[in-house]
């Protein structure tokens, strides 16, 4: 009876484990070939986050796609990607394209600031 159980149990950790895919992570995949919005989201306070959704609401009416495909990182999950992209605090947006920032804005400011630099680096060249 002891062998049965031990048998049962190896072959239950057997096919339990060969589901597992070491492939698979939570790490974000970026395409190099595309410029990727990437937001952090400061749980905390959301009227400081204000200009952020405008700014977004705003970006999406010319950059629909960009908008719909952007990467949110919120607290305190988003701490281990502050390194990764060079942030400082959130919140924060960004847009990276080819292993690299081509723009970055954080902390307190207007809409503005956030949708002039943006727009910049989405428009076609």
């Amino acid at each position: 009876m002891k062998g049965l159980s031990f048998v049962l149990a190896t072959s239950f950790l057997l096919m339990t484990t060969s589901c597992i895919h070491p492939d698979e992570t939570d790490e974000p995949v970026f395409d190099k070939n595309v410029k990727h919005i990437l937001f952090f989201s400061d749980d905390s306070d959301y009227r400081q986050e204000a200009p952020y959704y405008d700014a977004i609401i705003e970006l999406k009416k010319e950059f629909p796609n960009e908008i719909n495909n952007m990467k949110v990182f919120s607290e305190p999950g988003a701490k281990k990607y502050f390194e990764d992209f060079n942030v400082e605090k959130s919140p924060a947006i960004m847009v990276i394209y080819n292993d690299e920032v081509m723009v970055s804005v954080d902390g307190r400011v207007s809409k503005e600031q956030i949708v002039k630099p943006v727009t910049q680096v989405l428009e076609p060249e």
